[in-house]
């Protein structure tokens, strides 16, 4: 169960403090204007969690105890700060039921995301069942792809036939990139993996087969800012998120990375996403962490928020704050 390799579930002396119920949420008031967030995570119903769950940045406590507290926990916190969509792929068990649940709880709010890999323990999806998805719109984004935690870049060839899949039907891709949480090539599932195999520039020749396909880098190609950078630079149709950069990472470290991406000119480019993983509370932390950049204009900040969500996933019924 993945929830157990994340070491970052522990407590390294954080103050505790224990966190509303999920219905006690839903009575605030939404706060400011829309936002989606491009970086969220589902687990199937039944799945445990840790009791209690802690968070590891501010040490609260949840009372969530599975993954259906999870989602209700979660949708209550996108209520309070007015997240209006979530791309969310799954992240553990059966990874395409767990998005379609939360799709299929909140249709107009979630879109489903394939979440695959290609490792022993999580083998790729029947490439049919893909089709099938994307044809009907079941699933509307290939990802979250965590090629790396398989030892693999998205170069390697067993990704191929579902990269030329999702660019028949125009369907976005969003790629895991930069590092992994600490102890992770120790863990059984995923020996291989390593931190070279997170550098966006592993995917030029995928882009150059495949000059339809967007790529949502995710985690913002961090540590590998000059190579993220020139992906940026070379093909217009790769983005960037800010998934657990803006809530994990201390917060000028944070600011310093994405003021880079700005000071390079690419504020259309960016997306927010929290990657709150088992932390509903984290999606509101991801927030702060974009709006206290100072650096950042207002609307910068709606770029970043929604409308380069809008442009990059092309979300119907969704237009610009």
């Amino acid at each position: 169960m993945q929830i157990g390799r994340r070491n970052f579930l522990k407590l390294s002396g954080a103050t505790i403090a224990t966190v509303a119920l999920p219905g006690t949420l839903t009575a605030n008031a939404p706060e400011g204007p829309p936002i989606i967030d491009v970086h969220m995570h589902a687990y199937p119903a039944a799945t445990p969690f840790p009791n209690p769950i802690v968070n590891p940045i501010t040490g609260a406590k949840s009372p969530i105890r599975n993954g259906a507290d999870h989602l209700s926990a979660c949708i209550a916190e996108m209520k309070r700060h007015n997240v209006v969509r979530g791309i969310v792929s799954g992240g553990d068990g059966d990874r395409l039921k767990a998005a379609t649940d939360w799709h299929d709880r909140d249709p107009d709010r979630f879109v489903a995301g394939a979440g695959i890999r290609g490792s022993a323990d999580t083998p790729l999806p029947p490439l049919d069942t893909l089709r099938t998805a994307f044809s009907t719109g079941t699933l509307r984004v290939l990802g979250e792809v965590t090629s790396q935690y398989a030892g693999l870049s998205l170069s390697d060839p067993i990704y191929e036939p579902y990269l030329a899949l999702a660019e028949e039907f125009d369907i976005p891709v969003a790629l895991h990139t930069g590092t992994m949480p600490e102890g992770t090539p120790f863990d059984p599932c995923c020996r291989t993996a390593r931190a070279r195999l997170g550098n966006p520039g592993l995917i030029e020749e995928v882009l150059n087969r495949h000059p339809k396909l967007r790529i949502n880098l995710m985690h913002g190609g961090w540590p590998y800012l000059d190579d993220t950078l020139a992906m940026l630079m070379l093909y217009p149709n790769v983005n960037i998120d800010t998934g657990a950069l803006d809530w994990l990472m201390p917060r000028p470290h944070f600011h310093d990375y994405l003021h880079k991406f700005v000071d390079a000119g690419f504020g259309k480019r960016i997306m927010f996403g929290s990657d709150h993983m088992y932390w509903p509370d984290a999606i509101g932390l991801a927030i702060e962490g974009v709006e206290s950049a100072a650096f950042l204009s207002e609307e910068q900040k709606r770029d970043i928020f929604y409308n380069n969500a809008v442009r990059f996933y092309k979300l119907p019924g969704v237009g610009s704050s």
